[in-house]
């Protein structure tokens, strides 16, 4: 990855972290039935595979944020870790980790 925006000609990083978190979501949605019982995002970690001297992690985690505030409002932002790896499973260019704060009722 040369760029933060990079990551192949057909998509860029910050676009693939928001599909990873659309992603993450649509699970959430299917275990606990709907995303209305998620009081808060309690941490968004955000790994991303980069090469060389990149240092452009935040900018890429902001597609995932951005999604994330955009479903759930600014109230419920979370923390956030971004960083760059050598690479990811599958030859993933982007992981998220999302942990959610839920309602029982």
């Amino acid at each position: 990855m040369t760029t933060p925006d990079a990551l192949g000609s057909d998509i860029s990083a910050s676009k693939a972290a928001g599909l990873a978190a659309l992603n993450a979501l649509a699970v959430a949605r299917q275990h606990l039935g709907s995303l209305d019982k998620v009081t808060r995002i309690v941490r968004l970690g955000v790994s991303v595979a980069t090469s060389g001297d990149v240092r452009e992690q935040p900018s890429v985690a902001d597609g995932a944020s951005d999604l994330l505030q955009n479903v759930f409002g600014k109230d419920k932002n979370p923390s956030r870790l971004a960083y760059g790896v050598a690479s990811l499973p599958l030859g993933a260019p982007v992981e998220l980790e999302l942990i959610f704060e839920v309602t029982q009722a």
